[in-house]
């Protein structure tokens, strides 16, 4: 993932997650089940340590930069070599090294057509190897896993994969009809991927906090009320305000409130990449970029909402500021395993993370799950999903997205990267792997499920020109605004509509 999200055990931040590959400082190569065969150079950035000038290729661990096969000639299996270039998101932890050597021997043994040939790389480096390689004429044909914000960096050499879709009659009926179109990210809408590993977005909550408060569960099924309501941002507004409590046991509804000595708070989106695409999504999907692409704008969900977080960090005190966030009652940062935030809107990968290491024992003994509320009668829950992609420089697209399909469809890559499978069928069994982490504790899927047909499109970290730069623009509105109380979220944002502007316009000089 590029981004904060926190796998099972190991998940990478793409922006509101761990970062993804930071254990792995190594890179590795590997041409499966072609014992004492050879490899030949590959470009590598003046940084990189200095390639070696023969590699062996056995599936083992190898500590210099990975040296690919040349697409030419036939591989170990007589089959056409396809090249699959890991390093972009997740992929390089050292668990995850395993099934991906399994799975290229899987699939050169069982057909002579293709040769899978894997690269795995370090993933502080990885973007600027694939760079140097494309520029070199020696990019590799298949890019993943990688999620939304890595591709960014490449969205002019990624292949619309459409035509391959249908000549190939790939099978998209077992994903939720929503998620096909979620990796039309490319220039002119372009199908640069399809739905694989996805980490939906949905309200975790503390039952016992719930309990009491002498409150109802939130809503775990779309259409059902609360209290009596329809399930929405002003109902999300309302709960939280009575689940929010001070050092006296007054809920921010009372008279007797003293924001000055909160202990427990209502709502928040706990590592949400700094960043109001992301708050805001829960308003509707949005971007700072406008449809000519080229203007930046201030949608009306991103000022709604934006006001709306604002007020309920400084006015109705239901959302905790910088300050508490990083505070010990918060458990500096990781506020629902604190066991003091009622309510956290995240995605599946924070399962990881609701329990402290061993030896601490957990502070929120019991949780559930409920949908993410509406907005002017809709529901956005926002997506952080991972796939692979193609590039437009693969002399045989046809092989190559053979040997993509394999990995799409893998149960054992989809189970060390601790995904949600976007295909229903793969789903039972990882909801099962994480229900073992939760002993005593039942956990209702239903509405993580549900969640997956109303992503956020265009995605929170869709492209935007400059979007390193841009990214860091939007993050410091949003540091500011938790930071510091009176800020003009209009002003604020004009000048950010301002600053972005210039972003854009530095993107498209020549």
């Amino acid at each position: 993932m590029e981004d904060k999200r926190i796998m099972n055990g190991t998940r990478r931040m793409l922006g509101a997650r761990m970062p993804r590959g930071l254990g792995l400082i190594v890179a590795f190569a590997l041409v499966t089940g072609a014992c004492n065969a050879t490899a030949s150079p590959s470009a590598s950035p003046a940084s990189q340590a200095p390639a070696a000038s023969q590699v062996a290729v056995a599936p083992s661990l190898v500590t210099v930069t990975p040296q690919p096969l040349p697409d030419t000639g036939p591989g170990p299996n007589g089959g056409t070599i396809v090249r699959w270039f890991i390093g972009l998101g997740t992929g390089g932890q050292p668990q995850h090294v395993a099934a991906e050597q399994k799975i290229a021997a899987d699939f050169n043994a069982a057909q002579k057509e293709v040769f899978l040939s894997v690269e795995i790389y370090d993933n502080k480096v990885a973007a600027n190897i694939l760079k140097t390689q494309i520029a070199a004429g020696t990019a590799p044909d298949i890019i993943g896993p990688v999620g939304v914000e890595g591709l960014n960096l490449f969205r002019d050499q990624l292949l619309d994969l459409t035509s391959l879709v249908q000549s190939q009659n790939y099978d998209t009926s077992k994903v939720d009809p929503a998620l096909n179109d979620f990796w039309k990210l490319g220039e002119d809408n372009a199908l640069v991927g399809l739905p694989f590993a996805t980490y939906p977005s949905f309200l975790y909550y503390n039952k016992d906090l719930f309990d009491e408060a002498k409150l109802p569960y939130p809503p775990t099924k779309v259409g059902e009320k609360y209290q009596g309501k329809d399930w929405d941002m002003a109902a999300v507004r309302e709960l939280a305000m009575k689940l929010t409590v001070d050092a006296k046991g007054n809920d921010a509804t009372s008279s007797a409130f003293d924001p000055a000595t909160v202990e427990q708070w209502g709502f928040d989106m706990q590592w949400n990449d700094d960043s109001p695409l992301s708050e805001a999504s829960l308003f509707g999907a949005s971007s700072f970029l406008a449809a000519d692409g080229k203007s930046a704008q201030i949608p009306d969900q991103i000022a709604t909402g934006e006001k709306w977080f604002n007020d309920g960090v400084w006015k109705d005190h239901f959302i905790p500021n910088a300050n508490q966030i990083n505070s010990d009652l918060l458990d500096k940062g990781n506020e629902f395993e604190s066991g003091n935030l009622a309510m956290n809107e995240s995605h599946s990968w924070y399962t990881c993370c609701i329990n402290p290491a061993a030896p601490a024992k957990p502070k929120v003994k019991n949780f559930g799950f409920a949908i993410a509320p509406s907005y002017n009668g809709k529901i956005t829950a926002k997506l952080h999903a991972d796939t692979f992609s193609m590039l437009k420089s693969s002399k045989h697209p046809d092989l190559a997205f053979k040997a993509m399909a394999q990995l799409l469809a893998s149960s054992d890559l989809l189970t060390i990267y601790g995904a949600f499978p976007a295909d229903k069928t793969k789903q039972d069994a990882f909801f099962k792997s994480v229900d073992a982490t939760f002993p005593g504790v039942k956990l209702d899927w239903s509405a993580p499920q549900a969640m997956l047909g109303y992503p956020d499109i265009p995605n929170h970290q869709a492209f935007v020109p400059n979007y390193a730069k841009a990214k860091a623009a939007w993050q410091a509105f949003h540091n500011k605004y938790r930071t510091s109380a009176g800020t003009d979220i209009d002003a604020e944002l004009a000048t950010l509509k301002t600053t972005l502007q210039g972003i854009f316009d530095e993107a498209a000089a020549p």
